[in-house]
């Protein structure tokens, strides 16, 4: 840790006290200010540094970084001579495009879709060809700056220029009030752990961005220090940002060192589901799912005991992870959200932790296993009866059917002999007993099939 710390302390302190020379004409009578600007400017650059080292975090990362050298470059204009108040100008655009699609990709590095993008193509274009318009159509003096510092007035017009100020003091409100929506809109999209920090970050920023909007200076000044005045007001709200990745790195860390903890402390007694509901709770996952191996590799089971339908193995499109017991056996795969994957540390302690507690919850496991495979079989067995008496049922039914259609035809052809010829009468007679003999053994047999104690 101590070697990637090192190079972003570095580069914050460097962007830091860059600041203080830019700015050195205003802020060495402001030090309160001073010291909350160098802050925006050196913890932006020193967060950006060492998110740039996430994969999940990179562009956030590069993006922070050069909103630090960008607020840098804003107090450039309190020199107020040369190209520097238009090197100003420029720094301080930057910085807000900069900041705002960090944020808007905070924490999993992705726009949520095209509102995201609308309000940077609507920024980009009030940052960059409505202020360009505005500076052309000016005279520095009308900006607050010296009138002999270099600036370019090709379209010099009071009028126009007095309008387009009037519109920045509506469309900054606006553009702010909107990314601080997209904001807090993004908390409902956070997943995993970053669900104990991302909320502290983007409700912070997303108001202190609504209040540099109301801070931000009129274009149209006619004195520079109510200018500089304005930017390090700005300077000093938008400082909560870094005062809150401090808090957020501290959560996380405090995160990682209790999960052990926590996940023993959720899962005692440790049954089969309080494990499950602990690894929820403290992955802050409700999607976790725990597949145990059954003893003697007889295949993974779901904590009902039910054999699992679902691959375990560890690959595919949710996050995956094989736990072992100290012996290096097989225990039981979890699996969760994708965005658990980009949370290694925190996902190993909570599972190193959830070990002994997932070797408990296995023998249980095993023992519901076997108990849900007995009330299966029992199942299958009593289906087997049933289709059999169901069978059974249907022979009585059309053997009846037949044999009582026989003795019917036997019983018509004796009344028709009986007057014509008495021995054939009695002949039939005689079959007709005995058919009736043997009906009644076959529904008698039949039934005692047909019974469930029989």
């Amino acid at each position: 840790m101590a070697r990637p710390l090192l190079p972003a302390v570095g580069a914050g302190a460097a962007v830091a006290a860059g600041t203080l020379c830019a700015g050195w004409p205003y802020l060495r009578h402001e030090p309160a200010l001073a010291a909350l600007n160098i802050l925006v400017a050196g913890s932006l650059t020193t967060a950006g540094v060492l998110l740039a080292g996430s994969a999940l975090l990179r562009r956030t990362g590069v993006l922070l970084a050069g909103a630090g050298l960008a607020w840098l470059t804003t107090w450039t204009m309190s020199w107020d001579t040369g190209v520097l108040p238009l090197l100003g100008i420029a720094g301080s655009c930057q910085f807000y495009l900069l900041f705002g699609t960090a944020l808007l990709l905070y924490p999993d590095g992705r726009f949520i879709g095209r509102a995201d993008r609308a309000i940077l193509v609507l920024a980009a274009i009030v940052l960059g060809p409505l202020m360009l318009w505005s500076i052309l159509a000016s005279r520095p003096e009308w900006n607050g700056y010296a009138p002999d510092v270099w600036w370019p007035a090709p379209l010099a017009d009071e009028d126009v220029f007095g309008a387009i100020s009037d519109a920045y003091q509506v469309v900054n409100p606006l553009l702010a009030v909107g990314f601080a929506v997209l904001l807090i809109r993004r908390l409902r999209r956070v997943r995993g752990p970053e669900r104990a920090v991302a909320p502290l970050v983007l409700l912070a920023v997303g108001v202190a961005m609504a209040g540099a909007a109301l801070l931000a200076p009129a274009i149209e000044a006619d004195d520079l220090s109510r200018v500089l005045g304005a930017v390090a007001s700005q300077g000093a709200v938008l400082s909560v940002f870094p005062a809150m990745l401090v808090v957020a790195t501290g959560r996380r860390a405090l995160g990682v060192a209790t999960a052990a903890d926590r996940v023993l402390r959720l899962a005692a007694p440790a049954t089969v589901r309080s494990v499950r509901d602990a690894l929820r709770a403290v992955l802050h996952d409700p999607t976790v799912e725990v597949h145990f191996r059954l003893p003697g590799g007889a295949g993974y089971v779901d904590v009902d005991g039910r054999p699992a339908v679902a691959p375990v193995e560890p690959r595919g499109p949710r996050w995956t992870r094989d736990v072992r017991t100290r012996d290096g056996e097989p225990l039981a795969v979890v699996t969760g959200d994708p965005a658990l994957g980009h949370h290694g540390a925190f996902t190993d302690a909570a599972l190193r932790a959830g070990r002994l507690a997932l070797e408990n919850a296995q023998l249980q496991v095993a023992v519901r296993a076997r108990l849900v495979e007995t009330r299966e079989a029992h199942l299958r067995e009593a289906d087997a009866q049933a289709a059999q008496r169901r069978r059974m049922a249907r022979d009585l039914h059309d053997g009846m059917q037949r044999r009582l259609a026989d003795l019917e035809r036997a019983a018509a052809a004796a009344e028709d002999a009986a007057a014509a010829d008495p021995v054939a009468a009695r002949t039939v007679l005689r079959r007709l007993h005995e058919g009736l003999l043997a009906a009644n053994q076959e529904v008698r047999d039949l039934g005692r099939g047909l019974s469930p104690w029989a």
